[in-house]
């Protein structure tokens, strides 16, 4: 498909994107399966000291690691998908991966009881997180470069209807669960099912409409008598390697995803030891008003990312991450300063829903600062390697949240006597820490000069 023949196509290519990142979006909505699987694989709901809990099956806290494995596989596939993509298509590689993302969700439905958890992991985990980083990535970086003059819109686009799934699917698959929408042994395997057929359609559908961008996609220009502009700044990744700012890059974008973790499986364990009496922090996360807390944190996570990939191209990249980690700083701040139990759920609120739309923003502007820096035409396995600050940080705050054992979280007894498996406060200052250097980051960096790597025999060939 040649620019030539006009924006209408362009914009058939954004359609069939969209519809790949809601379906590999839904994969988000992991949190609403856990007890699903630990009461399929043989556990019961029974009375704990006062408390209901779930008894026997898969451990909690290796059922929970699933989603963070698959933030690992995620990224790491990246650095596969990409390459493939060049050599056999965005197409084919989309329908391939569509097919077996699709296919690990029905493979989710084989756990019952006597299940190892390496099956879970294996489908939960590694394939379904392997194929959603193939699916998400691939076709967002195709997608920014068929627009390199609304770079910022497009991401915010294709960002947002990835984050727009986890929020459409969490309804769906509750709405299928039927009764108070909660997973359970009994209603599991149909939720599953039918997550598997939705997904696999959308994704299938949607990369019918892809088409590979070219390479050196020129920025049309408004002056009828002034050519179009082309973007010659284009490092290799080799290149981009060689340069302090992926680093830096890579650091920040790191920090950026913790925040995702912050707000993805804890959300509501965070939510409920900082607002709830004591007695009421292990029950919380099961009520209404958990799951309207969770679809408003989901909806302002995804309007930050339209929103501030909009803004980006109109303020620059800079200022939007200035803005965005500011913010964070901020909330963190004032989860720091207030004791568990005493945070009224209106601050709560303002708390996660600023720490939910600046990491929409955030994840949202990052590959367009990437082909701002290092160019438009390797931006896709430019962006792959930075982007496995996303593994990173999903496994670094996994580590945290658990005292640094995954499998067996050590019990932290907060101030007000609650007792949970996972370590806020930890979580907190690393992150108030990563978040200071982020910000001295953004001040002080400054795009490479490509002219560096001329006339030193280091320059090589373009792949």
């Amino acid at each position: 498909m040649e620019n030539s023949k006009g924006a209408t196509n362009r914009w058939l290519i954004i359609f069939g994107t969209i519809l790949i990142q809601v379906s590999a979006g839904s994969f988000y909505a992991w949190s609403i399966f856990n007890n699903g699987f630990m009461m399929k694989s043989g556990g019961v709901v029974q009375v704990v000291d006062g408390v209901k809990k779930i008894v026997g099956g898969l451990p909690a806290g290796s059922v929970s690691f699933t989603f963070t494995l698959g933030m690992l596989c995620l990224s790491l596939a990246t650095l596969a998908g990409i390459p493939l993509a060049k050599k056999y298509g965005i197409k084919v590689v989309s329908l391939c991966a569509s097919v077996i993302y699709g296919l690990s969700i029905l493979g989710l439905m084989t756990i019952g009881k006597g299940s190892s958890i390496w099956m879970l992991w294996l489908f939960g985990g590694v394939l379904l997180g392997a194929m959603n980083g193939v699916l998400y990535l691939t076709t967002l970086t195709n997608a920014i470069k068929w627009f390199p003059e609304k770079k910022g819109l497009i991401s915010g686009i294709s960002v947002a209807s990835y984050g727009l799934g986890s929020f459409i699917f969490k309804y769906i698959d509750m709405a299928i669960a039927g009764g108070n929408g909660a997973i359970t042994a009994d209603n599991i395997g149909r939720v599953l099912l039918w997550w598997g057929i939705l997904a696999l359609i959308l994704a299938v559908v949607g990369s019918f409409f892809l088409r590979d961008a070219p390479d050196n996609m020129a920025i049309p220009s408004n002056d009828a008598n002034k050519p179009a502009e082309v973007d010659k700044t284009n490092f290799t990744t080799s290149e981009m390697l060689h340069t302090s700012q992926a680093y830096m890059m890579f650091f920040c974008l790191t920090t950026a995803v913790m925040f995702m973790g912050l707000l993805g499986a804890a959300v509501t364990n965070m939510a409920a030891a900082w607002t709830q009496a004591p007695n009421e922090v292990a029950v919380w996360g099961g009520t209404s008003a958990a799951a309207t807390f969770v679809a408003i944190v989901a909806l302002a996570n995804t309007i930050g990312r339209f929103f501030m990939g909009w803004l980006s191209d109109i303020t620059g990249r800079k200022t939007v991450f200035f803005i965005t980690y500011i913010i964070q700083l901020l909330s963190l701040i004032a989860l720091l300063m207030t004791k568990p139990g005493s945070m009224s759920m209106a601050m709560m609120y303002i708390v996660v829903i600023a720490m939910a739309f600046c990491f929409g923003g955030n994840i949202t502007v990052f590959p367009t600062y990437v082909s701002d820096y290092f160019g438009l035409k390797n931006t896709s396995r430019n962006y792959s390697m930075i982007y496995q600050g996303f593994g990173i940080g999903a496994i670094i705050i996994g580590f945290l949240m658990a005292s640094g054992n995954p499998l067996d979280p050590k019990k932290v007894t907060l101030s007000n006597g609650a007792v949970l498996t996972q370590n806020f406060t930890l979580t907190y200052w690393v992150l108030l820490v990563m978040v200071v250097i982020s910000l001295a980051i953004f001040a002080f960096i400054k795009k490479p000069c490509q002219g560096q790597f001329k006339n030193v025999g280091f320059r090589q060939k373009e792949m």
